[in-house]
């Protein structure tokens, strides 16, 4: 697997079967995940008037999310603890993790997470493979299988969260986690407070985060011109700026992916939402 150096000097990986990088290399992997999800999130702030604080990791990848937010955490109030739970298609992941060379802030948190083990893990009436690693600063598990099914499961046992690290791969490659119907169960995950990111900018994720019930803000731009984004139910977050409401109202990209069965085929879903949106130039060619 590709090794890539970042912008911050911080490493992360090239991923051969989505054909994407983990991490931004304009950005860097270890500025990413403090800009783009932790400081977002406001684990900083969480820290300092909870012990206990529940996250939901969306793509453990290389571990950079999981890892920043044990770092920012810690610094805030040694006696915080993290309870994560991470979903993750990737069962060989755990093996990449020793192939890159992490910042020292994080390599003693990586290390820990790399003293853990596998074992299974019920939700509901599935059972999953899962790795577990605990410390007296975190406890994760990562949950392996199709994020659809998992997320799901979680919501139907009333799983709720603090916060969401939104970070699978991009709608083009990995569509069936970008979804309306995929938000729709994200939103029933988190308490009212709690506040999602992702580093996309993707008009299709903000028009369905949007259609769900959540409320979003962006976030200023790190290492590209596009802001991310948050959002959340009730929690407190940056405004959506004027010119972005007129452009998911008019623009034809601003129309969500469907996946009602949650296991229609990633290709299908993306490609269902090109047609959508020839359609929609089509019928707003001046938005265009």
């Amino acid at each position: 697997m590709e090794k890539l150096k970042t912008k911050d000097g911080s490493e992360t990986l090239f991923n051969p079967l989505f054909k994407e990088a983990y991490h931004s290399i304009k950005a860097g992997a270890f500025t990413e995940s403090l800009y783009k999800f932790v400081y977002p999130c406001g684990i900083d702030k969480l820290a300092e008037r909870k012990n206990s604080i529940k996250i939901l990791d969306v793509g453990f990848g290389l571990g950079y999310n999981v890892a920043s937010a044990v770092y920012v955490a810690s610094q805030t109030d040694k006696n915080s603890k993290l309870d994560i739970i991470s979903v993750e298609i990737d069962e060989s992941i755990l093996t990449k993790l020793n192939l890159v060379n992490y910042p020292l802030q994080l390599k003693p948190i990586i290390k820990e997470i790399l003293k853990g083990k596998v074992s299974e893990f019920k939700i509901g009436k599935e059972t999953y493979k899962v790795y577990e690693a605990n410390s007296n600063k975190f406890s994760l598990k990562i949950i392996f299988g199709d994020g659809r099914n998992i997320l799901k499961n979680l919501a139907e046992e009333r799983y709720l969260f603090d916060a969401v690290f939104y970070d699978a791969f991009s709608p083009k490659v990995n569509a069936e986690m970008w979804t309306l119907d995929i938000f729709n169960i994200v939103f029933k995950l988190m308490t009212k407070e709690a506040i999602l990111a992702t580093y996309s900018a993707a008009l299709s994720v903000r028009k369905a985060l949007l259609d769900v019930g959540f409320k979003i803000g962006l976030v200023e731009p790190v290492g590209r011109k596009s802001y991310s984004t948050v959002a959340t139910k009730g929690g407190e977050i940056p405004p959506l700026p004027e010119k972005e409401k007129i452009r998911i109202k008019t623009s034809p990209y601003a129309c969500v992916m469907r996946d009602k069965t949650l296991s229609t085929p990633r290709e299908i879903i993306y490609n269902n939402w090109l047609k959508e949106v020839e359609m929609r130039k089509k019928l707003f060619p001046q938005s265009l």
